[in-house]
């Protein structure tokens, strides 16, 4: 269930989602999600091949056995944390910078790995 959407200065876009479920009688798994989505432009020609029209990050924050009274407590906590530690850095061009380039790093690594999976796998058939 969405909880709040917000479009920050930096271009992002912060989802942020309750997943929380149930466990037993009134004890809840509190799971809060923050999507971050960053728009790609033109200029972003590899980074699109890789990741489409946006670079997408997920973060879950859990917190087991929350009891039925606290839950809304509990969920604001999160929430409100994460906003305030994160929130001011996310909304620089420096986040942005940085998060397109470890996406493009680690798109690259993760290409080069298929690469060489393959090339093992010819290698074995042999």
């Amino acid at each position: 269930m969405l909880i709040d959407e917000m479009r920050l200065d930096s271009g992002i876009i912060l989802r942020i989602e309750d997943k929380t479920v149930p466990l037993a009688g009134d004890l809840y798994m509190v799971r809060i999600a923050f999507i971050t989505c960053l728009p790609l432009d033109g200029s972003d020609t590899e980074l699109r091949s890789y990741c489409g029209d946006c670079i997408t990050r997920k973060r879950v924050f859990e917190k087991p056995a929350v009891h039925r009274d606290e839950l809304d407590k509990v969920k604001n906590t999160i929430k409100d944390s994460f906003l305030s530690t994160n929130l001011p850095y996310m909304n620089t061009d420096k986040f942005v910078i940085r998060l397109k380039g470890r996406t493009l790093k680690e798109m690259r690594e993760k290409k080069e790995k298929e690469l060489l999976r393959g090339q093992m796998e010819k290698g074995d058939d042999k």
